[in-house]
Parts: C-alpha cells; structure tokens; sequence
C-alpha cells in the first residue's frame, strides 16, 4: 500500500507527463502558418488603428483610486451595521473604533477636496 506522499508524487507525474504529451501533440499535429497578419493586434472585429501606447490622465487613476476607498469604506462598514445590537451590547469600545475609522476616511475625503482631486477640469 503506497503512503499518501507517494501517491501525491505519482499523480503530480500522471498529471505533468499527459500535460507533456497533450503539448507534445498538438505541436506535432497542429498546423503552423504563419503570416503578417496573424501575429498583429486584434480585439473584438476591429483592426488596430492607433499605437496601444497612449498617454491617460492621471485624473482617471485618481478618480478610481478614490472609488475603490470609498467602496471598500461601505464594505467594511456594512457588516457593522449588520451586528449593531451585538456591538451595542459589547459597549462603547467598539463604537469608538468605527468613529476613527469614519474619521480617518473623512479625513481623507476632505484632504482629496481640498487638492482639487474631486474637480474634474
């Protein structure tokens, strides 16, 4: 009777040698042809027309970056929400923690305000 490591060696090896042999071949067997046209970029039906390289305003990165704070904000708060008797029971420790938390994200809120990060020009 082989151990559970042999076991989980001798499928790790059944599993990469039919891995090999699936690559081997569909490389043997799989046609190649290749031109031009094959290896350019091609996204949904339409050809590429312009450089993929292109310059973005920083003001989309900012504006994402805000969104996912203040969305991860209301994720970490709802389930506060959800226990509010059981929080309640506990005392005023955890209420005191929720009030830093709320401060230091209207902290924020108000720093992005006055950097102008919230004005779109």
């Amino acid at each position: 009777m082989m151990s559970g490591f042999e076991t989980i060696v001798m499928y790790l090896g059944m599993s990469l040698l039919v891995v090999i042999l699936m690559l081997g071949g569909a490389y043997i067997l799989g046609p190649s042809r290749p031109y031009a046209a094959k290896h350019s970029t091609y996204e949904c039906g339409v050809p590429l027309l312009d450089p993929s390289r292109t310059r973005y305003d920083v003001k989309y990165f900012l504006v994402a970056i805000l969104f996912l704070v203040f969305d991860l904000e209301t994720i970490l708060i709802y389930p506060l929400a959800v226990r509010y008797r059981e929080l309640a029971a506990i005392g005023w420790g955890a209420f005191f923690e929720i009030f830093i938390f709320v401060g230091v994200l209207l902290a924020g809120l108000v720093y992005a305000i006055k950097k102008g990060a919230i004005e779109w020009d």
